[in-house]
């Protein structure tokens, strides 16, 4: 077993990214894989939403961006969910202060390629020193944002570093894909930048979209995933289909190419827009 590394980035907060970790770490679980949620973003909030915060005495993920190396199984804890463990984030820590050494996170979970399917890493909402090393250590890239211009306007110069990054130090990354979340597109202004981002970044790496929902908060405020605290909500439904499609497009590889075209999976781009999603 070698571990898929997907780190969940985006330049600008507020864009559901910790939200998208959790949730799909959890859908991930619930169909048998094994997997280690990075909480790399030092306010934690993805080690709350797992139920997990680490005491100012323990060992976190933010040890690897010291001056010494570290060995970071100590760090490990199990989450309220079966099949979800979480290296939690040290509170306090001041990336100012850390190491720059894009690789120290990916020879830091080089351990633990072997114990899990898939690693999810959430990102700080910035580009600092942890997201380079996060996107020095991915394989994949998942990019949640919203259907605004001036987000489609950050996707757009976040995946310019993503590229740059990828061609410097992080020979193992191979693709990214975008989620377009807290969506209704009913609205004109969303329709519009969907079609953007399809145009700008092609068909196979638009996934199904996230909605609106109210049960994706007061999950976080219970500290669980939205499948454990509201499994018929429509957040969770939209967070079980994103997970089918990262196994299909990225793990499984079970993508059917259109008949027509010879693209693949043509179909995946247009499910934002259909009614069981609005």
């Amino acid at each position: 077993m070698t571990a898929h590394i997907i780190a969940v980035a985006n330049r600008k907060g507020g864009v559901g990214k910790t939200t998208t970790a959790v949730n799909l770490a959890s859908e991930l679980a619930s169909r048998g894989r094994c997997v280690l949620v990075v909480d790399l973003d030092p306010q934690g909030h993805a080690g709350l939403g797992l139920d997990v915060v680490a005491s100012r005495s323990e060992a976190t993920v933010h040890q690897v961006f010291g001056e010494r190396r570290v060995d970071l199984a100590s760090a490990v804890k199990k989450s309220c969910v079966t099949g979800v463990d979480v290296l939690p984030a040290k509170h306090d820590f001041d990336v100012h202060g850390a190491v720059n050494d894009p690789l120290s996170l990916a020879r830091g979970l080089a351990a633990f390629e072997d114990r899990y399917d898939e690693i999810v890493i959430d990102t700080s909402p910035s580009i600092d020193v942890t997201t380079v090393a996060a996107l020095s250590a991915a394989q994949y890239v998942l990019i949640p944002t919203q259907l605004q211009h001036l987000a489609y306007d950050g996707v757009v110069r976040f995946s310019n570093v993503l590229f740059k990054v990828a061609s410097m130090v992080n020979r193992r990354f191979t693709d990214l894909a975008i989620v377009p979340v807290q969506i209704d597109v009913r609205t004109n202004l969303q329709r519009i930048v969907l079609a953007k981002l399809l145009k700008e970044f092609g068909p196979k790496r638009i996934l199904r979209g996230i909605r609106t929902d109210i049960a994706l908060a007061e999950a976080f405020g219970s500290r669980k995933p939205v499948r454990l605290y509201r499994p018929h909500s429509r957040a969770a439904t939209d967070y079980a289909l994103l997970a089918e499609d990262i196994l299909s497009l990225w793990i499984a590889d079970r993508r059917r190419p259109d008949p027509l075209t010879g693209a693949l999976d043509p179909a995946a781009a247009r499910r934002p827009l259909e009614e069981s999603q609005v």
